[in-house]
Parts: C-alpha cells; sequence; structure tokens
C-alpha cells in the first residue's frame, strides 16, 4: 500500500544497528521521466576502520572529494535497477562524506545521490526492480520507496527479501490527458473552423 512507502525513521538512524554493522539505507523517488536514489552509508564503531580504509586511498587520515567520488562510483557499479526488465543508468550527482572521528564512532553516514533518466511510456503500471550488492559481508539493509511528489503516481506495493538487498517496486502512473488530449483536440477544432469558413467563402 501507499502507507509502506514511508519510511520509519527510527529504522534508519546510527542507533538502530550494532557496532559491527555497515547499514545502508536506500531511498527511492519516482519520476514521469525519472528515478531518484539516496544511500546513507553508515558504519558501526567496530566496522568503521575497514570501511575508512576502502575509501582513503593515499592514507592520510582524510576523504577528499574525489576519493569520496570514487566510492560513490563504487557503490553505484555494484546497485542493480531495473524498470520493466530493462536497465536503468545511474549517474552520481554527489558524494558527501562525514568527518572521520564521526564515523569511527558510528555516526557519520557517507551520503550517496545519484539519478537515472527512464523513457516516458503510456503504461499505467510499472515495477522497479532495486538491488543492492555493495559491501554484503557485514552490512545489513534497508529499502524504502518515497511518497511520490507527483499526485500521478502511486506506490501500490512494495516487495523485498527478508535482508532487504532486493526490492521490487509496483507503481501505477496516471497520464497526463491534458497535454496529450487538449491541444490536438484544440488543433483538430482550429483546423475544422478555417476549413468551414474557407467553405463559406467559396459558396458567396
Amino acid at each position: 500500500m501507499a502507507t509502506a512507502a514511508l519510511i520509519a525513521a527510527a529504522a534508519a538512524s546510527p542507533s538502530a544497528h550494532r557496532l559491527d554493522e555497515y547499514l545502508q539505507a536506500s531511498r527511492v523517488s519516482l519520476e514521469r521521466t525519472g528515478v531518484s536514489l539516496e544511500i546513507d552509508l553508515t558504519p558501526g564503531a567496530n566496522v568503521a576502520d575497514s570501511i575508512i580504509a576502502l575509501i582513503d586511498h593515499d592514507g592520510d587520515n582524510t576523504i577528499s572529494p574525489s576519493e569520496a567520488e570514487r566510492y560513490g562510483r563504487v557503490v553505484l557499479a555494484e546497485i542493480v535497477l531495473e524498470l520493466d526488465g530493462r536497465p536503468v543508468a545511474l549517474t552520481l550527482d554527489r558524494v558527501e562524506a562525514p568527518p572521520l572521528e564521526e564515523m569511527r564512532h558510528g555516526l557519520g553516514a557517507i551520503r550517496v545521490r545519484a539519478r537515472g533518466g527512464i523513457e516516458l511510456r503510456m503504461r499505467f503500471r510499472r515495477e522497479l526492480h532495486f538491488q543492492n550488492n555493495h559491501h554484503p559481508e557485514s552490512s545489513v539493509y534497508l529499502v524504502n520507496a518515497l511518497m511520490p511528489a507527483d499526485g500521478g503516481i502511486s506506490v501500490v506495493s512494495q516487495t523485498r527479501d527478508g535482508k532487504q538487498r532486493d526490492a521490487r517496486i509496483e507503481y501505477s502512473v496516471t497520464p497526463e490527458w491534458p497535454k496529450y488530449v487538449y491541444w490536438p483536440a484544440l488543433g483538430v477544432a482550429a483546423l475544422f473552423f478555417v476549413y468551414r469558413r474557407r467553405s463559406r467563402s467559396s459558396a458567396l
């Protein structure tokens, strides 16, 4: 149901996972011509150093913008996103890395933001398949669809596996009939008006 699209904030908070877990909370935003993805990655205090080592390539105890971006691309490369059985190519928008001290205390989240364009189709029902394959060794996962900002899009159902690494989101799209019907109808009416005027002029 649509209410299932609401995120339980407490479940995604740093305090909701153990010290030896890497929490990966993903949120999906559905649009008519795109899909936006937000992934917050929060390492527990006991695994933070191993995650930092994956990102801080030069070992200078800081995460530079280029290192953060490189890690964001690694994360996206291990995400599967398909719409109606067709792959959706994701483009990295930005990556925000917290201070390392926050990460070592299990409080800092690495925030990855990405977007994929999709083809606009005259379909009432669509299905989005999401799968997170990043760092499965010590990770726990959450995934939810956000309430669409477009009133013509409604989340119908969300089906997840037991680990929430894999989810299928079915949603409905109401066609924008004014855009597709109104202007062509107006054009036909205008042509008919011109035709009638010419017919009358010819009869005189």
